[in-house]
């Protein structure tokens, strides 16, 4: 029986190999002219526009510092919030002169680091690169990154065995770069990036920022501050060959990270006091006379101004022959395309790419609300989308329709509607359908340069009391219905304390365990997102380490299939995807990472658990 499953198991990793995606062959586009933009001519009416188009240049004068003005009337200068922020830019601003923005003239080439960005394509070694990413954080089970330590940090010497246990099947999936998110800059890395050298992964550093909790902004000279904080990181690393790029934050844009609250309140731009609930948010700048006109446009100067002053300042630390891609990520809310189109490439010559987070489901967008397409035609800059992906879990919670739609939830990992649960198959063949959709638009010279799948393990410690969005848990709304006090089971609980579509169990008490927190999300198979189940692989304890096991789920065998380099392709990707999901049952069920890594050659630790508890 061992010889006949072994045979079987080689004849699927076999079948993996042979079922290819289209070649990864160069294809770029030619770099763009230098050009002079004044403020004028890209801060844009869009009387009428698509977000897809290009927008019709201004006919309105006045655009010279972007101020917003709290009164309803917007004819009516805000000489303070004007002056704070005029006082900024000139003072950090090397790329504005006399009301004009000069693109930055600096070079993309990196003699020493290897790194060349030309056009709309990147280079790495002087070979075309595609991006064939995954989004890396290993947190173990039991530990949860924001409250204790190493706080994320799972990149120094004493946690090795995480990387030894993951890079090499990294490798022998196909991916080629990873993106962490935090680490400690008073630490050394460089046996990390070592070892992903040796495994031929570049790595996209994220420079934490985490909230203004952890990084408070209330000046003007907190954010110069900040911004060099970042530069003198990347300068520690601008020789090791293993850094693609750098990340100033993650989801900077995002309000729950409090930065655009807080730039607001610094610039006087008065973006949140607009209209309730969220304040200017979502404004498309229809309509002159709406107070949000001048705000938000104050808002973004404010934003990209902060993150190109940090791009400049590390670009100067790289020098030339260090070049490294430099960037922010962004969330996909308060209609992130029409904000790049309009301020973009204006406020931010120093950033040498744009990078988002994009959860629309199975697509990043159809038709003109295709996002890649959107960028490409409305920035110069190319596109990496640093996070997509969908949960492995088909949660009944998500059920919703004028005839039923429950909530509070009460179903649970261990106790689920016949129907739901973890759904492998779904998993796969969505990912598999944005990471197609990815390449494609790449040969097709859109300006897209890869991505990152959301998450190479699942990640319990978002089910905690911190981090889901729907929960059960006492507020400052809910305090009169009890709240925390009565958490449930407990016979005084009471559903008005939950969010809208929340789980009972939420926020989970014990992220040693599974739990099914997360938030209602049409766009996906089940209309749940839930945050502890996006990774390529599971993950169980093992005893008497924090090194947890890993199980790989489908998805695993499906991004092999695409990524692995091929010298003439047999099928389409969406053919390979369909013939390797046709597998699923017993075969599939027992591709486990130890029959790859025999296929690969690659060594790393095997699973403690029978073949028959995988997956």
């Amino acid at each position: 029986m061992r010889i006949q499953t072994n045979i079987l198991l080689q004849s699927l990793c076999l079948v993996a190999t042979l079922a290819v995606a289209p070649g990864y062959g160069p294809h770029y586009l030619q770099s763009p002219t230098a050009t002079t933009t004044t403020d004028t001519e890209l801060s844009q009416e869009h009387e009428g526009h698509e977000t897809s188009a290009h927008p019709e240049p201004s006919s309105d004068k006045k655009l010279d510092g972007g101020s917003a003005h709290h009164s309803h009337n917007a004819t009516q200068p805000h000489e303070h919030g004007s002056h704070s922020e005029k006082e900024y830019h000139e003072s950090h601003s090397s790329h504005k002169s006399s009301g004009t923005i000069v693109k930055a003239k600096r070079k993309t080439d990196g003699t020493k680091s290897g790194i060349a960005l030309r056009g709309k394509q990147l280079y790495v070694d002087d070979e075309p690169f595609y991006m064939k990413g995954v989004a890396y954080s290993p947190v173990p089970l039991g530990e949860d990154p924001l409250y204790g330590a190493p706080y994320g940090d799972y990149f120094t010497n004493e946690y090795a065995a995480f990387w030894v246990r993951d890079l090499p099947l990294l490798k022998a999936m196909g991916a080629n770069t990873i993106r962490t998110y935090a680490w400690n800059r008073t630490r050394s890395h460089k046996e990390f990036l070592d070892f992903c050298l040796e495994n031929d992964m570049r790595v996209s550093i994220t420079y934490f920022l985490g909230s203004t909790l952890q990084t408070p902004i209330t000046s003007k000279d907190d954010l110069e501050q900040v911004a060099q904080d970042f530069a003198d990181q990347v300068a520690k690393y601008k020789d090791h060959p293993a850094v693609i790029g750098w990340a100033f934050g993650n989801e900077i844009n995002g309000g729950w990270n409090g930065f655009i609250y807080a730039l607001d309140g610094i610039f006087q731009c008065g973006w949140m006091p607009q209209p309730a609930p969220a304040g200017c948010g979502n404004f498309d700048f229809k309509n002159k006379t709406n107070p949000c006109y001048n705000s938000t446009r104050c808002l973004y100067k404010a934003l990209f101004s902060w993150i190109d002053r940090a791009a400049e300042l590390a670009h100067k630390e790289l020098g030339d022959e260090n070049y490294r891609l430099i960037f922010a990520t962004m969330a996909d809310i308060d209609q992130l395309a029409l904000r790049i189109a309009m301020f973009g490439d204006l406020y931010m010559p120093n950033v040498d790419i744009w990078a988002a987070q994009i959860y629309r489901g199975k697509t990043f967008g159809e038709g003109k609300d295709d996002f890649l397409l959107q960028v490409n035609r409305t920035s110069e800059k190319p596109l990496a989308i640093t996070e997509y992906g969908v949960d492995a879990y088909m949660d009944s919670c998500g059920i919703c329709n004028k005839k039923h739609c429950p909530t509070p939830c009460y179903n649970s990992y261990t106790n689920e509607t016949d129907g739901y649960g973890e759904d492998q198959k779904t998993h796969a063949i969505w990912v598999a359908a944005l990471t197609g959709r990815l390449f494609q638009a790449y040969k097709e010279g859109a300006g897209v340069l890869g991505g990152y799948v959301m998450a190479w393990i699942d990640e319990a410690w978002k089910t905690t009391t911190h981090f889901p969005t729907n929960i059960c848990a006492d507020n400052t709304k809910k305090k009169v219905h009890g709240g925390w006090r009565y958490h449930y089971p407990n016979k005084k609980f009471d559903p008005k304390t939950c969010d809208f579509k929340a789980h009972v169990s939420c926020p989970n008490l014990n992220i040693w365990k599974p739990s099914l927190c997360g938030q209602y999300m049409p766009a996906f198979p089940d209309h749940y997102l839930n945050e502890g189940f996006f990774g390529i692989n599971k993950v169980y304890g093992v005893e008497n380490t924090n090194v947890n096991g890993i199980e790989p789920r489908l998805l695993y065998a499906v991004l092999q299939d695409m990524w692995l380099p091929r010298i003439e392709p047999v099928v389409g990707w969406q053919r390979a995807a369909t013939a390797t999901l046709m597998t699923a049952g017993i075969a599939t069920v027992l591709i486990t990472i130890w029959t790859c890594q025999r296929h690969f050659h690659v060594r790393a630790a095997p699973s403690s658990r029978p073949a028959s508890h995988v997956f």
